[in-house]
């Protein structure tokens, strides 16, 4: 069975000669469901590491419903707030496009207030670095209060549009905690061990690809460069029909977990949309940092951090690029975010 989107069948291309790429390959379903969160060693053993599973060493993917509808930025960030409390706040990047190409040059160093007064009415489309100001308004899950992730926190990102987005399909080096706080957004992920990573399958190198073929001379980065999503030829890249996908649907409130290396294809409906994630590298655990916090009172299991008061920069393998989080004073209890 077909496992499109329901909002999405209408927009499917009526005049393209290949198929969606929700219809191409063989579907799994969806990614676990997790409908309360386990403390940070557990979440390490069962997700980051998937130990004794499938994916061990590489992780699996799982959606966690309603896990950001206690943090503030769920129940605040409507327009109207953003606009009187953080207008003037600047965004790094803004995407000039909706259906990602990687070859037009986004905006740079916008107000909020400029984004806000145009997005509903164009295909402007914020991918900027989550401002610390805004970032306080969403914490870390609880799942990352301890563990040594706070000393491995790569970016973090504010995805925000009007909503008919399409990424193309990539894979990130770092493990992912992306949250949504308004509207939809419809995954497909492969698993990291897939061999996507071939010409044969489309992929690209972009600034190598550039050399030989003009459309690619300003992108970037590694992707299936070669592909339509709206139209995969499945006679050139036969190989897409042999791969397994699993699919997950997140809608306001919900975060999700994507582990580092896993392929995906993100896509999201005619509406409002926001959402922040948060890349870090959580290859290790270091449980003597939960047994530091619970010694000093603080309980695992509530939102401890908020992602305005962390560092962000940290490369694998690069001295001096340790992060850090500023813990609260005052134990954060869930009942009052």
């Amino acid at each position: 069975m077909v496992l499109f989107p329901s909002w999405c069948l209408s927009s499917l291309p009526l005049l393209a000669t290949g198929r969606s790429i929700w219809s191409v390959g063989k579907p799994q379903g969806s990614v676990e469901v997790l409908e309360e969160l386990p403390l940070p060693e557990e979440f390490f053993k069962k997700y980051i590491q998937d130990k004794g599973g499938e994916f061990e060493g590489y992780g699996k993917p799982v959606l966690m419903p309603k896990a950001a509808t206690r943090m503030p930025a769920f129940s605040k960030w409507s327009d109207a707030y953003l606009l009187e409390n953080y207008g003037d706040t600047r965004l790094d990047q803004v995407e000039t496009e909706k259906k990602e190409t990687r070859t037009k040059y986004p905006h740079e160093d916008w107000t909020l207030k400029k984004f806000l007064s145009k997005y509903n009415t164009s295909v402007l489309y914020s991918t900027a670095t989550t401002p610390p100001n805004l970032g306080r308004e969403v914490y870390l899950l609880p799942v990352m209060n301890c563990g040594g992730y706070s000393r491995k926190l790569a970016a973090t990102v504010l995805w925000m549009s009007s909503g008919g987005t399409k990424s193309v399909i990539h894979q990130d080096g770092q493990d992912n905690i992306h949250c949504q706080f308004d509207g939809q957004k419809d995954w497909i992920l492969w698993e990291s061990s897939a061999p996507i990573r071939k010409t044969e399958m489309g992929w690209v190198w972009a600034e190598n690809e550039a050399e030989q073929d003009p459309s690619f001379k300003d992108a970037y980065g590694q992707y299936a460069g070669r592909l339509d999503v709206d139209n995969v030829d499945v006679e050139a890249y036969p190989g897409w029909e042999k791969l397994r996908w699993w699919n997950m649907t997140m809608k306001a409130g919900d975060c999700a977990f994507i582990p580092r290396h896993w392929f995906h294809f993100v896509q999201s409906p005619p509406m409002r949309s926001i959402s922040i994630h948060v890349w870090f590298h959580g290859e290790k655990f270091d449980p003597r940092s939960c047994e530091a916090l619970t010694a000093k009172g603080f309980d695992l299991s509530n939102f401890l951090l908020s992602i305005g008061d962390c560092t962000f920069g940290y490369e694998h393998g690069k001295k001096g690029s340790a992060t850090k989080c500023k813990m609260s004073k005052k134990k954060a209890v869930a009942s009052e975010l």
